[in-house]
């Protein structure tokens, strides 16, 4: 099993294939047939019309972009206190409330430190970098939206932070590899790390682990995630880290973990599981991630009081559980 390719996320993906910056609000017209009950037609009625209900896209603005350094220090701002609002609220963009207009001025004006960029009908996209010599925090911040009566709605906000480390490949070309001991960009995405989410947040209502019995060959590092759940917050959160192997057991450490979350709106357990099973990611997850309880001698209260101060422990689990990696 490749452990750095098997949580695809769809919705990035698709953004990727067919994303375009739009300028101007489209609208498409779907007709529906309406008939008059059968004891009001006659012979002589006339046949009922079929009318014309509108369904109006949302309508995309030209948003202009920042200067790259005022970008560059409105990334970090957002990055250290996440817009000055708490989770599932993502940079100010709250899941269930925001419309698709208010998320698109916060995200546009980073298009700028972007290669990825594009707001269409279904949502939006914005990959902003801050590069400092050879080291990148890449993040990677996309919406969906759902029609609620006459606006659009984000119902979900997806983040993901890591840092790179720029490197010459074998055949002299230019490649990245992810770091996990950079004190910079743990510094940089503290209110995400793991003791902040667990201070903030609570006891999540379950913690899982996904991982293979032995370190992949010819793979780049990582393959040790840890993932919360707090589904009536909703917030959904992968930690991935270098994995270590150690006799029989493999295990990692989260401090300066690389981020991953999907937001959605608060209140309701049963839509936010709902709204996971919707994607192709969370049908691996769930399929191959494990509890807690099941793969370590923690509990989960155990795992909150561990990990809720910052901390270089690290979580081992026996290899023996899990799949063993393709050569």
């Amino acid at each position: 099993m490749k452990i750095q390719n098997i949580f695809p996320r769809p919705s990035i993906l698709f953004f990727v294939m067919v994303v375009a910056s739009c300028t101007q609000s489209t609208e498409s017209v779907v007709p529906s047939s309406t008939a008059m009950p059968t004891s009001q037609v006659s012979s002589n009625s006339p046949l009922p019309v079929a009318t014309a209900t509108p369904i109006i896209s949302p309508i995309l603005t030209m948003v202009p972009t920042l200067p790259v350094e005022e970008a560059r220090k409105q990334l970090l701002d957002l990055l250290s206190n996440n817009g000055d609002c708490n989770m599932p609220c993502l940079w100010g963009i709250v899941p269930g409330k925001s419309t698709y207009p208010e998320a698109q001025a916060i995200l546009a004006p980073l298009g700028s430190l972007s290669d990825l960029t594009g707001f269409i009908p279904e949502g939006g996209v914005v990959s902003p970098k801050y590069i400092e010599d050879d080291l990148i925090l890449a993040t990677n911040i996309d919406f969906n939206i759902e029609i609620l009566s006459d606006n659009q709605i984000v119902s979900r906000v997806g983040l993901r932070a890591r840092e790179l480390k720029k490197i010459i490949t074998t055949d002299s070309g230019l490649g990245f590899d992810p770091i996990f001991d950079s004190n910079v960009y743990g510094e940089r995405v503290s209110f995400y790390m793991l003791h902040s989410v667990l201070t903030n947040h609570g006891l999540p209502e379950s913690v899982m682990l996904g991982t293979v019995a032995s370190i992949p060959p010819r793979e780049p590092p990582g393959g040790f995630h840890i993932l919360l759940l707090y589904p009536n917050q909703g917030i959904m959160i992968n930690y991935t880290t270098q994995m270590h192997k150690t006799g029989l057991y493999v295990g990692g450490c989260p401090a300066n973990a690389h981020v991953e979350m999907e937001l959605y709106p608060s209140g309701n357990a049963d839509v936010f599981f709902a709204s996971l099973e919707k994607t192709d990611d969370w049908a691996v997850r769930k399929n191959w991630y494990k509890s807690l309880e099941e793969t370590t001698s923690m509990s989960v209260e155990e795992f909150y009081e561990t990990f809720r101060e910052p901390t270089d422990k690290c979580i081992e689990t026996l290899a023996s559980l899990w799949p063993t990696p393709e050569p």
